[in-house]
């Protein structure tokens, strides 16, 4: 039986690449003008009816960077949550805080939705810029996700409102908070423990301090809507796996992940915004015990007190490995037929256009992937003046 081991090589060919970039900024489009269409004529007048439409529409979009994920780099993502945790997968609202260490992480929370049935009702923050961005940025524009312009007296406003609009939506929404407000990096983490030592805050090892100001708000907004938080803390096995890059998993390689997940009610953060900051704070000191652990020893657990959780069955859905066969085929053959009557009708310049938009789309293709880097590395959290409140 063929393994995708066999395809290495092949999974390596630019021009494939091509394909999907090609592909999935097609299909966007298309995606993109049938939401549009949807908002203006029946959201208005029925918006229960145009969430279950657009949930298909997101996932349609957003499982075709998880297939570069789970199929074309055989990405493996372990899950350790308790068995009382594991039985609520995908039945109710929750929101999720995710440690933000590495490039690909938040990728990792897409295989988990995915796997819960929750993709296509998967919320995140993002920068305001994103909503100009073709395809992804336009397919959230529609989906009621929340735009942030850093700037904490707009922000605010937009958070207490915006996620309001999920308290009636059809399904479960699973919303991700990236509390440390950008990647990691060591240089980001030495300047965030220089803040925690002027303000007497203990020190974490693996992380940056959280801002406070956004979770704060968030939690205040979703209380008696959502019940409970889910703590993630994502850790990747780079002895037995590639480095955790989106330029790896495009080239077939195979990235190693594991998950420690807690399920935690939210009613039992304090309404008082001291309160609030004490438990996020405490949180995250937990996060740093789990993340140090998994680093030194392959264990999330093994050195320090935290409950040891049993690895869940998570199996990998074909559904995403479908939608990117079908537009792929979709867009293909349109591709080809345009290129033939291009390239047939004699004429330089419409060689040089074939031309053209092929080194257009190529280059396309690792604007993308930077584009990527630079958002999901700043996207989530509260502003930077959360420094003058903590």
């Amino acid at each position: 039986m063929w393994e995708l081991e066999d395809f290495t090589e092949i999974r390596r060919w630019y021009a494939l690449h091509l394909l999907l970039c090609v592909t999935f900024f097609i299909s966007g489009l298309i995606i993109n003008a049938i939401q549009f269409l949807l908002y203006v004529t029946l959201r208005p007048f029925n918006k229960s009816l145009y969430c279950s439409i657009n949930y298909y529409l997101m996932y349609s979009t957003m499982s075709q960077i998880l297939f570069l994920a789970e199929w074309w780099s055989d990405t493996d993502l372990k899950v350790y949550a308790s068995d009382e945790s594991y039985k609520y997968k995908g039945k109710e609202h929750a929101l999720l805080i995710m440690n933000h260490t590495y490039e690909v992480d938040w990728l990792m929370g897409w295989i988990v939705a995915d796997r819960s049935q929750m993709l296509g009702s998967a919320k995140v923050f993002v920068k305001n810029m994103m909503r100009y961005v073709p395809t992804i940025g336009w397919s959230w524009r529609f989906s009621d996700i929340i735009f942030l312009k850093r700037n904490w007296q707009e922000d605010r406003t937009v958070m207490s409102s915006q996620v309001q609009e999920f308290f009636d939506y059809p399904y479960p929404v699973w919303m991700l908070l990236f509390a440390e407000g950008t990647r990691f990096t060591p240089a980001k983490h030495a300047a965030s423990m220089e803040f925690a030592r002027k303000k007497g805050l203990p020190e974490l090892k693996r992380h940056l301090i959280p801002r406070t100001r956004g979770f704060i708000q968030c939690v205040q907004s979703l209380k008696g809507h959502f019940p409970v938080i889910y703590d993630v803390t994502v850790g990747f096995n780079t002895k037995d796996g590639e480095e955790p890059t989106l330029q790896n998993m495009l080239r077939g390689r195979k990235v190693k992940s594991e998950m420690y997940v807690r399920r935690l009610p939210l009613d039992e953060i304090p309404d008082d915004d001291e309160g609030a900051i004490s438990y996020l704070h405490e949180l995250y000191r937990s996060k740093d015990k789990l993340l140090d652990s998994y680093i030194n020893t392959g264990s999330f657990t093994k050195e320090n007190d935290l409950p040891e959780y049993p690895c869940q069955k998570m199996p990998r859905r074909w559904y995403s490995l479908l939608n990117v066969i079908g537009w792929a085929g979709f867009v293909l053959s349109q591709i080809l037929r345009f290129y033939y009557n291009l390239l047939t009708s004699g004429s330089l310049i419409s060689i040089s256009l074939a031309v053209g938009i092929a080194l257009i789309a190529y280059i396309g293709l690792y604007k993308m992937i930077g584009l990527t880097k630079i958002d999901k590395g700043s996207q989530y959290g509260s502003t930077d003046n959360d420094k003058k409140k903590d």
